[in-house]
């Protein structure tokens, strides 16, 4: 066991290392963590946002623990980096960007870095989806990814691998669907059919998709700073989508994209930029909904109270609401309407999307007939309706996330118990925009 001394010797020289290789053409940072979380944690997937870079010229250098600088070296040490992302080695795990990232000064967004690692991000595409039905499930299943991440820069990594596709003719797949939810809705049972056929590419809940869409709202959050210009957002946001979305596999023609249920505030964002794309939206009883998001280590809601969205925070200013004394049901009931509010004025607003009730989505053929095709894949059910049938009925009796084990799942034999207070919240906040949506 290394002592005190040598174990700060060894962080120093480790600085420096990491510090004089800046200075190289791609600017490469190679960070090394000791636990799996560790990475999450400093690459934002643990948290609403993305993690914001403070230097002013550089990414954040981490120095390693003790066990780190004792873990072997890395297997891919003597490779460009930049290389490994061109031929699709290395994914995109994560971004970080400044306050100033995407200030109205500037023509294009400044000091965004992209995290990297060497995943699968294809292991939706097994016999069984809902083992790993979202990007975070594939990170977390990756050695590489919980021990190295690469850091460049998110621009210079977009002009590279353009440029690297058109000269190879790689024809990436197009973004054929957009999937939003409250959550807890049946979502994941769709992405996870998508993700059945050959032709299809699913990214499902992308942590650097949502912090793209989360970034201006996270830096005033954060900072009270309004310099956000929503056009360098939604370059970004592109960007990321290219990055998240990208594949040499010609068989596969068709990418759709799973948000995480906060993304919904920004489904206007979305459609702006992508106009054409389909999308859903996918809601269920009020009650259920709260039910299941404040349930204990699923309460995940309870932090829009510290980040709120725009849209969530405008709505609490309307009503005179302070999130930090509200309950969490109350705060979680608030929440959840902003989402269906928003859905529901796109749609109607619009004239696009679907709005998914919970339970068409359990009907084989509502899949078949009108979900399906309505996402572009009416082809694949008519040259072989009988294979795509099964599969829509295998995708529904799983649970849409079985990493803890569970198979077999009948959706019209769950209970989920519906508290008094869950109820009066769900009243109070959720009946209104339930009952809009509801006569649509």
């Amino acid at each position: 066991m290394q002592d005190a001394s040598n174990i700060a010797s060894s962080k120093n020289q480790y600085i420096k290392q990491q510090r004089s290789s800046i200075s190289g053409h791609h600017q490469t940072i190679i960070t090394m963590f000791s636990q799996k979380s560790g990475f999450l944690l400093a690459a934002g997937l643990l948290t609403a946002g993305a993690r914001i870079v403070t230097a002013s010229d550089e990414p954040p250098i981490d120095t390693p623990s003790e066990a780190v600088l004792q873990f072997s070296e890395d297997p891919y040490a003597g490779q460009d980096k930049l290389a490994m992302i061109q031929n699709g080695i290395a994914h995109l795990a994560a971004i970080r960007y400044e306050t100033t990232s995407f200030s109205s000064d500037n023509n294009a967004y400044t000091q965004v870095y992209g995290d990297f690692c060497v995943y699968d991000a294809q292991l939706n595409k097994g016999d069984d989806p809902s083992l790993y039905s979202t990007i975070n499930e594939m990170i977390l299943s990756s050695d590489h990814c919980g021990d190295y991440t690469y850091t460049l820069p998110l621009d210079e990594v977009v002009a590279a691998v353009s440029s690297h596709d058109a000269d190879a003719g790689q024809n990436n797949p197009l973004l054929s669907g957009a999937i939003f939810h409250v959550g807890y809705a049946g979502a994941g049972l769709l992405s996870n059919t998508l993700a059945t056929f050959e032709k299809t590419l699913v990214v499902s809940e992308h942590p650097a998709i949502h912090a793209a869409l989360f970034a201006c709202d996270d830096i005033h959050a954060k900072f009270s700073s309004a310099d956000c210009s929503s056009l360098l957002q939604q370059k970004l946001f592109k960007d990321v989508i290219t990055l998240a979305t990208r594949n040499s596999d010609a068989k596969i023609t068709h990418a759709y994209v799973k948000f995480r249920p906060d993304s919904t505030a920004y489904l206007p964002m979305v459609r702006e930029i992508f106009p054409l794309v389909p999308w859903t939206f996918h809601y269920r009883d009020h009650e259920t909904v709260l039910a299941k998001a404040t349930q204990p280590k699923k309460n995940y809601c309870v932090y829009v109270r510290r980040q709120p969205s725009s849209v969530l925070a405008k709505k609490a200013e309307e009503y005179n609401l302070d999130l930090d004394g509200m309950t969490q049901e109350d705060l979680c009931a608030l929440y959840l309407s902003t989402l269906l509010e928003v859905a529901t004025q796109e749609h109607e607003s619009s004239g696009t999307g679907k709005l998914v009730l919970y339970e068409q989505l359990l009907e084989v053929d509502f899949m078949l007939n009108e979900l399906l095709p309505y996402l572009g894949l009416q082809a694949e059910i008519d040259a072989d309706s009988a294979t795509v049938s099964a599969k829509v009925e295998k995708s529904l009796s799983t649970k849409s996330s079985n990493r803890g084990g569970v198979k077999k799942w009948d959706a019209n034999e769950e209970f989920v118990h519906i508290s008094d207070k869950v109820r009066a919240a769900s009243h109070l906040f959720m009946k209104n925009a339930m009952d809009a949506i509801g006569r649509m």
